[in-house]
């Protein structure tokens, strides 16, 4: 039997298998040491080369270079990352939500804003704060099926991530999206697991037309010291509703923080800049700024 090369995507991994889609199929892939020293540790989302046994088994021999990666979630070339949050019960963290924006800039991802549970209660604040962002932001009712149809049109052809507090209703949305992963959920995790201890990992759900949607288990929130690449120094071009008022500020070194004259803080005056999101540019500032990157 011939064994042929070829690309693929890792959906999922557990104890070195990983199931890896290429071609419509999915064919079940252990790697060598080499390529996991070389290249680092392979995470869903990952562009593969590997070695076709013809009989629903490889062998991963490299790994592609990849746009971007996540700790937390451990996934590779996101294209989109959607924070689903809803108006009440619970309340947004909207430091959370501008954290992750923060990562997602850094890491070159395309953001959006779910709110979910728009029949419960008014989003008109949510939708304030983040309509002077370049970020999408979609309302959304599982009930009432509002905007499902939009959301569903901004995950298309996308490698997408969607996180949220427990109880945001990110379940029902998604089961909302794409009724067909009640049937999916789980199955890659019990093809290619082995024994009794297990780990969960993220893993990807194909869902046809290059769109792909990332589970990730207990993801909720971020650990900033995960993501410390992010210099206190450049945090203000990873909120990009500040880049056209920057030029205003009177100092070259302004932080934004405290100056005066400072062409942002005059911005949040005029409501052209979200006060709850300059509050979080202050607190990560000063949170970054702390961090010993020399220990």
């Amino acid at each position: 039997m011939s064994i042929i090369e070829k690309e693929g995507l890792i959906l999922s991994g557990q104890n070195g298998r990983y199931a890896v889609e290429s071609d419509g199929n999915i064919i079940y892939c252990r790697s060598g040491t080499r390529v996991r020293k070389n290249d680092g540790k392979i995470l869903a989302g990952d562009k593969v080369i590997f070695r076709d046994n013809g009989d629903g088994n490889g062998f991963i021999t490299s790994i592609r270079e990849r746009t971007n990666s996540l700790v937390r979630p451990p996934v590779a070339n996101i294209d989109l990352l959607a924070m689903v949050v809803a108006p009440k019960d619970p309340a947004p963290y909207l430091y959370n939500i501008d954290l992750l924006t923060v990562i997602a800039e850094k890491n070159n991802i395309q953001c959006a804003i779910f709110i979910s549970k728009s029949d419960l209660a008014d989003c008109d604040e949510i939708r304030e704060i983040y309509k002077k962002t370049p970020f999408s932001v979609i309302e959304t009712s599982s009930k009432d099926k509002i905007g499902v149809d939009a959301a569903k049109e901004l995950l298309h052809g996308k490698i997408c991530v969607l996180c949220g507090a427990s109880g945001v209703g990110k379940s029902t949305l998604i089961n909302s999206l794409y009724p067909q992963l009640r049937l999916k959920t789980g199955s890659l995790s019990e093809k290619i697991a082995r024994g009794k201890n297990t780990t969960r990992t993220t893993e990807l759900f194909s869902l046809g037309d290059g769109t792909y949607l990332a589970d990730t288990p207990g993801f909720t929130a971020v650990n900033t010291e995960l993501y410390c690449t992010i210099e206190h120094k450049e945090l203000h071009t990873l909120f990009p509703e500040f880049a056209e008022h920057t030029y205003k500020c009177r100092y070259a070194d302004c932080t934004h923080t405290k100056e005066t004259d400072c062409g942002i803080a005059e911005a949040v005056v005029k409501g052209e800049i979200a006060e709850s999101r300059h509050e979080s540019y202050k607190k990560l500032y000063f949170e970054l700024k702390s961090i010993d990157r020399y220990k």
